[in-house]
């Protein structure tokens, strides 16, 4: 219950912030929460043919169509495989939602900026421009991604011709 309790205080105290940690390939992240609009189930996905190979696909969001995008090929990793635990979150991309897949969740923590430490220099480009650096969570190591280079186009080639 004493755990419980400093959680608790620790959610609240301004000084942190929250990040929702998942699995991407076997690696441990960490997505601040400001950017995650909902999460999901996996839906019927639709393929875009001619799209760049990390958009996984479309889905359908009450009505409205948004991208599935896999991080795990601009992380320069395979290609996820969807399994009863991935999961879609919903998130703000400037004025448009997309869907960001990962492996699975393992919950919601608080975060101090302070505990973050440099990305090594060993690391591969892809994760080198995505993440901000590591922090230890339960003496895991967690990648902090900066979602909005992860969901930067690289140029107008990148985006599905005709969809929208």
């Amino acid at each position: 219950m004493t755990e419980l309790m400093n959680l608790a205080e620790s959610l609240l105290d301004e000084d942190n912030a929250l990040v929702l940690v998942c699995e991407i390939c076997g690696n441990t992240f960490g997505i601040p929460t400001s950017h995650i609009q909902e999460v999901l189930a996996l839906p019927e996905i639709r393929p875009v043919h001619h799209a760049p190979a990390y958009v996984k696909g479309l889905f359908n969001l009450r009505g409205r169509v948004l991208a599935l995008i896999d991080p795990a090929i601009k992380l320069e990793l395979q290609p996820q495989v969807l399994g009863p635990e991935s999961r879609i979150l919903v998130v703000a991309n400037d004025s448009e939602l997309v869907g960001f897949l990962v492996e699975s969740l393992a919950g919601i923590f608080p975060f101090a900026e302070e505990n973050l430490v440099a990305n090594p220099e060993n690391l591969q480009p892809g994760m080198q421009k995505s993440l901000a650096g590591f922090f230890f969570l339960d003496g895991n190591m967690v990648g902090l991604m900066k979602l909005e280079q992860l969901l930067e186009k690289n140029d107008e080639s990148d985006l599905p011709q005709g969809e929208n």
